[in-house]
């Protein structure tokens, strides 16, 4: 493993909040967060009898149990026009598309109360930059939500029975603000994580209320007016929706691309909380060890 020396000196705040510096240094340990995140898959999945398939089983029953629910027992339908016809295989994949993004989302945030503790030899004995664990979670969560975005593909050519629309290309930008604000928040708990260890349980509860304040299997649209100004604070509300409209949406009457104007908003917003979150972990690190 790669070890980084520290500066016997504390830092002042704003020194953590050059985006130029924070990239830089996280770059200088791109093989460590590789080989973490590598670490990670392998480590997840090596013991099961079915390995890293569970990463294509998991999505998939889920994905099943809530069309079934959304789609045969509520009748939920993406479109308004009741002369549009939308079969289930169709509502599958444009509720998947939602749950890429938010399993993205979740995953590392629910895992960052976690990391720092679970790993004690590396703040003890090692000098390491501890920092670099937030950013291999992330890619891992990269991974998975590539290798769903595959079974995602998979169920379209078997559905639609041809290319997806030309405006997938746009994906990455889409998932790019979501990143940021994953990582800032997953720093920041797994900062406080060190200090209160039942934080945890706090941020398991919160995600299961965002699942459902987020517009993954229905329309954003569809939310009444006083209510939808609430969903648009969630930083994933927007993300979601560019993400069916991307993949999915680039026929007549929907935007062939994100909704730029949320999009640069969102991105701005994001930044500042990843560089927030990074100052803030940078800072409370150095008691890491008089904790642990």
């Amino acid at each position: 493993m790669e070890q980084v020396v520290r500066s016997s000196a504390a830092r002042p705040l704003r020194a953590y909040l050059n985006p130029i510096a924070m990239l830089r240094g996280l770059w200088s340990h791109r093989e460590l967060i590789w080989q973490l995140a590598k670490r990670d898959i392998e480590g997840r999945y090596r013991a099961a009898r079915l390995g890293l398939l569970w990463a294509i089983l998991t999505p998939l029953c889920l994905l099943a149990i809530y069309t079934f629910v959304f789609a045969v027992v509520f009748q939920f339908r993406w479109s308004d026009d009741p002369n549009v016809h939308e079969t289930r295989g169709e509502f599958a994949l444009t509720l998947f598309c939602g749950m890429l993004l938010y399993t993205l989302f979740a995953e590392v945030v629910n895992r960052a109360p976690v990391m720092i503790i679970s790993n004690p030899n590396y703040v003890k004995k090692v000098v390491f930059p501890l920092e670099s664990f937030v950013v291999s979670g992330l890619l891992s969560a990269l991974i998975n939500m590539m290798i769903g975005y595959g079974v995602w593909m998979a169920g379209w050519l078997a559905i639609e029975r041809c290319l997806p629309p030309w405006t997938i290309v746009w994906m990455p930008v889409v998932i790019l603000p979501v990143c940021l604000v994953t990582a800032g928040i997953s720093w920041v708990l797994a900062s406080i994580g060190v200090f209160i260890r039942d934080v945890g349980h706090a941020v398991g509860l919160a995600t299961q209320v965002l699942f459902f304040a987020t517009p993954i299997f229905y329309s954003l649209q569809r939310v009444p007016e006083r209510w939808r100004r609430v969903l648009e604070i969630n930083p994933l509300t927007h993300a979601v929706e560019d993400m069916r409209r991307v993949m999915m949406w680039d026929g007549i009457g929907a935007a062939p691309q994100p909704e730029w104007s949320w999009w640069i908003a969102t991105m701005a917003a994001s930044t500042i909380v990843a560089l927030l979150g990074y100052a803030f972990f940078m800072k409370s690190k150095r008691a890491f060890a008089d904790v642990i």
